[in-house]
């Protein structure tokens, strides 16, 4: 299945005009809420990234449906 969605969001990247990237930390209460706002500019052709530091609830797995790709950095990499 994971072959799907990477096919899916690589059409979407060649046809994308906007890319909305949504930095997110532990935000499994309100990443669904935000993802849901942003869905009539999906349908407008702009593709939504979000990039997860690292958290240490279920925020990837909330954002999977709703976003068009989700990308999940480690913890503890970035700043120092």
């Amino acid at each position: 299945m994971a072959g799907v969605g990477a096919r899916r969001y690589a059409a979407n990247l060649m046809s994308a005009r906007l890319s909305i990237i949504l930095p997110v930390l532990n935000e499994a209460e309100g990443i669904v809420q935000a993802l849901e706002r942003l869905q009539e500019m999906r349908r407008r052709g702009a593709e939504v990234i979000v990039v997860d530091g690292g958290s240490s609830d279920e925020t990837a797995g909330f954002a999977r449906p709703l976003a068009d790709c989700v990308i999940t950095a480690a913890r503890g990499r970035g700043r120092r």
